[in-house]
């Protein structure tokens, strides 16, 4: 005889309504702040392929590269994919990764997240958020300390022009 048996189990973090957690005092929302910092990145870039990876489902991969100028002192090489699903509510949601190299062959690495939207002039514009990655020596060095915003705009023929700027 085989038997086995089963014990639900749930848990949940939100607090019960009836037990709402109370602002603890000693916090100080006033100090909670965000603002753009400095332009750290602008740059300009083709459509290097694209794909449709999954048949019957709304995404395109596209890969691109570029070049540009980083802290407007240092010419830099951009590459890049990201993955864009399209949403029946007209708002792209995009997630990727590239790398920005100079021409000592220093790299740094970034993921990008970010909504977008088709314009009724035909360009496609995005704003979203960046996360670099770099080494702990060289010119990118500052960057693995640093979150960007970035908006960007796509015309028709897959060029595109990115500006990112410092999140403080």
């Amino acid at each position: 005889m085989i038997t086995f048996g089963t014990m639900s189990f749930q848990f949940s973090f939100a607090p019960a309504p009836d037990d709402m957690m109370m602002a603890d005092p000693t916090l100080h929302p006033e100090n909670v702040t965000a603002s753009v910092g400095d332009l750290i990145l602008v740059t300009f870039s083709s459509s290097a392929g694209m794909r449709v990876p999954e048949p019957n489902k709304p995404i395109m991969e596209v890969s691109w590269v570029g070049g540009g100028n980083y802290r407007g002192t240092t010419n830099v090489s951009d590459f890049g994919t990201v993955w864009v699903e399209s949403g029946v509510d007209g708002i792209s949601r995009s997630h990727g990764q590239g790398m920005i190299m100079d021409s000592k062959g220093e790299v740094a690495t970034y993921t990008v997240q970010a909504l977008g939207t088709m314009g009724t002039d035909g360009y496609f514009r995005n704003h979203g958020i960046v996360f670099f990655n770099a080494s702990s020596s060289g010119v990118f060095a500052p960057l693995s300390r640093t979150v960007g915003i970035f908006a960007d705009e796509v015309n028709q023929k897959g060029n595109a022009v990115t500006k990112i700027w410092e999140l403080k």
